[in-house]
């Protein structure tokens, strides 16, 4: 199950476990498979980690004010049964990456790791 609007939408012969297993490999290749990596693109950190279950994009909050319990919300998972990113789930336009957006920039290293 793909959660998402016509512009995230991936070629219907691609399947999350497609999808999955390209960050799969993305990940493996950079030595970073199980486990949790700290980014930042932009002025946005994440929180990113990928392993043979799925992929998760946590966004940090960047509002230091807020109270403790709010920090962060997950913009973009992938399971081999689904994907789910922020657009498909907010009430708002989203402008966080699409799932092929978080490909590309991983495999580009268009990111500073923090």
């Amino acid at each position: 199950m793909i959660i998402g609007d016509p512009p995230f939408c991936h070629p219907r012969e691609m399947t999350p476990r497609d999808i999955l297993q390209q960050f799969v490999g993305i990940f493996a290749r950079k030595g970073w498979l199980n486990q949790s990596i700290r980014l930042k693109h932009g002025n946005r950190q994440y929180r990113v980690s990928c392993g043979e279950a799925g992929f998760l994009a946590y966004r940090i909050n960047d509002h230091y004010g807020l109270a403790q319990g709010f920090p962060g919300w997950p913009v973009c998972i992938i399971t081999q049964d689904g994907i789910m990113h922020d657009a498909a789930v907010s009430a708002f336009p989203s402008t966080e990456p699409s799932t092929q957006e978080w490909l590309r920039r991983l495999a580009d290293d268009d990111f500073e790791l923090i």
